[in-house]
């Protein structure tokens, strides 16, 4: 506690000095003021209604990450979330590098805040580990249910099925490329982490393209907590490969019709610690989309995707001498399609309307060295969606948004834990509702409220497990215990806000939610066996919060943001005292960010960015549930601008992750290992 109060201090002191001593560029010129307005009116977003539209004229609270934030985030354990970390609601649990984000958005539990990419979901736990971020133009964050809009993403794996009722996450791709740019980057930093990308983008008359690779390979370290079950006996190996492009053509010279293709493959190879914990994961991502614009009214959108997913990796027998047990896999194949049009009428209302699908394969298998293998489970799945919203604007300072979406999803099972179950189909249909408001008092200040319902029905690996229910309690039995009595998931979510503009770049932002889940299902620690999980349905989950938020823009070179978020999260199950009346598994009572964005005329960038986490619990069972408190987490980015030319620039930089070293313990055994620095050089021809 002292550590986290003395790095709070200093990071505060350290924020007064910068802004005193560049008080002196507060004051700007009118053509200064007016090009920072006009940015802002600009700041257009495409999630809440797939159609662009200013940030003013939506319900919703829409926040933007831009490419410059992007850089300049610290990503210590290479994962997408971490750069969302800073926002208010969102609590960040990576495990590893090797691992995927167990946080929570909204407080109501890792799996009801979506990604998609250029619309299209992603899986919220594998993906965020595995795309780019050179191929991202911006990411757009949608607070609040967007369940209506956008379907649920139908995994099977990790925590299964994933719906956006506390919000989606979308990754806006390159599409325009208004300029050629080439870039080399390398860097060098602790665990012997080696990285290097390649990136360049162009534009041939209507083509636009770009395309890129990644590498990066370490000698990673311990992140087992005293005594975990992960008994690493030297340091974890590995290795990441990306390849990725896109390409974008306008096929008329009005740009009022585009066709994208992206493609994005990882390879991730490596070990857990030990000779036969080895892992080989390869995850394949494509996005295609054809939008039209017929007129300034009218517009049609249809895009088609590939998810796959393949993960291999050993156990061993843990003795004097390890011996391999088994090799294991999981592959997952999931094709998302979508279909909507957009119609402005009568000047300013918007119906949207539209259709979507998904279809799934999953299966688990091992091979005991027997030769042959032995499948768990397997199963596919498919949804359907149609869907309707409108938005309305009765009065100039009113909007209202009302919106409906029936549901369908159906799931094929042939094997569960190895036997074929006494069901081997069942389907849901559910009718989904959304509503929104909101209304300018003034152009400085600007009300708002939403509301949404959801419906998931459980994964496939949390009714079938990935060991037996003899496994429970044993050593080296690791993975996820069946529960084939799983029951579906239905919930409600609304928040209300309000937005105050103190003055051309200062803002104020507050913003309070509720969401309700009746038949929650959360995964939780239910043995002495950390690595030993099982989902269960609860009597019903609520999360309750407020957020308060302020960013200020002081110039071109100076801004500073600090947002904190409260929760209040409860879960009812009066079949059961030992669940009954505990919070939400990895919702944390307390969230809080400071941040600094410096650059000075000469070509120094700093932006330090704290997180502090006042800790949650791994599980719902009050006899095994343990509590974990983050507390502060600092972090730095630094560069400057070593030589500039006419088509080049030269620009060393340095990321320095947990400066203050903190090594907190994590749920599973996990820890954080402490402080991480990486320094590199970027070559930037255009």
């Amino acid at each position: 506690m002292k550590k986290a109060f003395a790095a709070l201090v200093s990071f505060a002191f350290l924020a007064s000095i910068l802004l005193t001593s560049l008080s002196a560029q507060q004051k700007e010129d009118d053509q200064d003021l007016f090009n920072l307005s006009l940015k802002e009116l600009m700041n257009i977003v495409v999630t809440p209604a797939k159609m662009s539209q200013s940030m003013g004229t939506v319900t919703q609270k829409i926040d933007i990450i831009d490419a410059k934030e992007i850089e300049r985030s610290v990503s210590g354990n290479r994962n997408i979330c971490e750069v969302i970390a800073k926002l208010p609601g969102a609590s960040v649990s990576v495990l590893s590098r090797n691992d995927a984000n167990w946080g929570t958005y909204g407080g109501i539990g890792p799996k009801y805040s979506t990604y998609m990419l250029q619309g299209l979901p992603l899986d919220a736990f594998v993906d965020p580990m595995s795309l780019d971020l050179n191929a991202i133009d911006h990411i757009e964050v949608q607070r609040g249910p967007a369940s209506v809009f956008y379907p649920n993403y139908l995994s099977q794996d990790f925590a299964g099925n994933q719906s956006p009722l506390a919000g989606t996450i979308n990754l806006i791709l390159k599409q325009k490329i208004e300029k050629t740019k080439t870039l080399f980057m390398t860097q060098y930093g602790s665990y012997n982490t080696l990285n290097g990308q390649i990136f360049h983008q162009n534009r041939i008359g209507r083509f636009n393209y770009f395309c890129g690779s990644a590498y990066e390979m370490s000698d990673y370290t311990n992140y087992g907590a005293e005594g975990s079950w992960l008994n690493m006996k030297k340091d974890p190996e590995y290795k990441k490969k990306k390849i990725y492009g896109s390409l974008t053509l306008f096929t008329d010279k009005d740009e009022k019709q585009k066709f994208t293709i992206f493609f994005q493959e990882t390879w991730h190879v490596g070990d857990s610690g030990q000779i036969y914990q080895g892992y080989d994961h390869q995850y394949s991502t494509v996005n295609a989309g054809y939008d039209i614009a017929f007129s300034e009214r009218l517009n049609l959108q249809s895009h088609l995707g590939l998810r796959s997913y393949g993960r291999t990796w050993q156990e061993s027998n843990l003795g004097v001498m390890d011996i391999l047990k088994t090799n294991n896999g999981v592959n997952q194949v999931i094709i998302p399609v979508d279909l909507s049009l957009s119609w402005r009428h009568r000047k300013k209302h918007l119906l949207s309307v539209g259709a979507d699908y998904q279809g799934a394969t999953y299966y688990t298998w091992s091979d005991p060295l027997l030769g042959y293998r032995i499948y768990g489970n397997k199963s596919s799945a498919l949804q359907g969606g149609v869907y309707a919203q409108e938005e309305w604007h009765p009065h100039a300072k009113i909007l209202l948004r009302g919106g409906l979406r029936i549901a369908f999803i159906k799931n094929r099972i042939a094997l569960i834990s190895g036997n074929i179950p006494d069901r081997g189909s069942e389907s849901w249909s559910n009718l989904l509702w959304s509503l929104g408001a909101r209304y300018a008092l003034s152009s400085k200040v600007a009300f708002y409220a939403n509301a949404g319902s959801s419906f998931a029905t459980p994964g496939l690996k949390s009714s079938g497990g990935t060991i037996s229910m003899s496994d429970l309690g044993v050593p080296g039995h690791d993975g996820q215990l069946p529960n084939p009595n799983l029951k579906p998931e239905s919930g409600v979510s609304a928040d209300a806000g309000i937005d105050f503009t103190i003055s051309t770049g200062f803002k104020v932002g507050i913003r309070g939610f509720h969401t309700r889940i009746r038949d929650a299902l959360v995964d939780i620690v239910v043995s002495r066996n950390p690595s030993q999980t099982q989902s269960i349905n609860t009597g019903s989950s609520a999360s309750s919060g407020f957020e308060i938020e302020v960013s200020r823009r002081i110039n071109g070179l100076l801004s500073w943001f600090a947002n904190g978020t409260f929760l209040q999260t409860n879960i009812k199950n009066d079949l059961d005292p030992n669940q009954n009346g505990v919070e939400i598994p990895f919702s944390p009572k307390f969230v809080a960010n400071l941040g600094v964005n410096w650059q000075t005329p000469f070509g120094l960038v700093l932006a330090p960015a704290l997180n502090y986490n006042d800790g949650f619990y791994d599980g719902t069972s009050k006899t095994w549930r343990r509590f974990f408190k983050p507390g502060v987490v600092l972090n730095l980015h630094a560069a400057q601008l070593l030589a500039k030319g006419d088509s080049f620039t030269l620009e060393c930089f340095a990321q320095f992750y947990n400066i203050t070293n903190n090594k907190f313990e994590m749920p599973w055994q996990f820890k954080n290992p402490g402080f991480s620095g990486m320094v590199g050089i970027k070559v930037t021809f255009q």
